[in-house]
């Protein structure tokens, strides 16, 4: 069955442009980039900005659509920016928020845990230039982000955020709870083997509270 001729398109949230060294779509939830020529990319471009016009190229429609990249649906994308990125390009980012941490593990580079941590102010500061910058994902770690005193402004800033978020974490402070209040697509949780090498380094029964979370 066709697409109707006179439909108009917008890119489905989830999903942001980027121009790094090649023009490319960002899926955000997938962690997927593609890289795109310069007709699809403009075509990309001003179905984000408000909805496409017609187009006879239905083979590429057809494919986004497939894909979830667009949608013949007006929905509410993820706002985001489009600018010529620096070269090298910046894709990613780790911010260690915080010194502060439940576990004194043996082979931590951070040292003796002491109240360090970054401003929020200055978090979202840098989060904001670094989406300016083309970037793709951010890292968030510590010590162990979960104890930044201020951590419930910072995740509620990330709802919005239109980067993939990734927290970095022991496990030992999430709940079912917490879980569903994070305003991330994706929670590393550190396991240093198996359990007499991993308690080696963080301490007695933290393999299986760690295994727990």
């Amino acid at each position: 069955m066709g697409i109707p001729v006179k439909t108009n398109y917008f890119l489905s949230p989830n999903h942001i442009l980027r121009l790094l060294e090649e023009p490319s779509l960002y899926d955000v939830k997938d962690d997927e980039l593609y890289e795109l020529d310069e007709r699809a990319f403009e075509f990309l471009k001003t179905c984000y900005l408000g909805g496409c016009p017609d187009t006879d190229d239905m083979e590429f429609i057809e494919y986004c659509l497939s894909e979830e990249i667009l949608t013949s649906e007006k929905t509410v994308p993820l706002k985001h920016t489009i600018r010529v990125a620096p070269e090298p390009s910046l894709r990613y980012l780790e911010l260690l928020i915080t010194d502060r941490c439940n576990l004194r593990c043996r082979h931590c580079y951070v040292g003796e845990p002491e109240a360090r941590e970054l401003p929020f102010e200055e978090i979202v500061r840098v989060l904001e230039e670094f989406e300016e910058m083309q970037g793709l994902r951010v890292l968030i770690s510590g010590g162990e982000p979960l104890l930044y005193k201020e951590f419930e402004n910072l995740n509620e800033f990330l709802k919005d955020y239109p980067l993939r978020k990734v927290l970095l974490t022991n496990g030992l402070l999430l709940s079912t709870d917490r879980l569903k209040s994070l305003n991330v697509e994706e929670i590393q949780i550190s396991l240093d083997g198996m359990k007499r090498g991993h308690e080696s380094l963080r301490g007695r029964g933290t393999f299986e509270r760690t295994l727990e979370a």
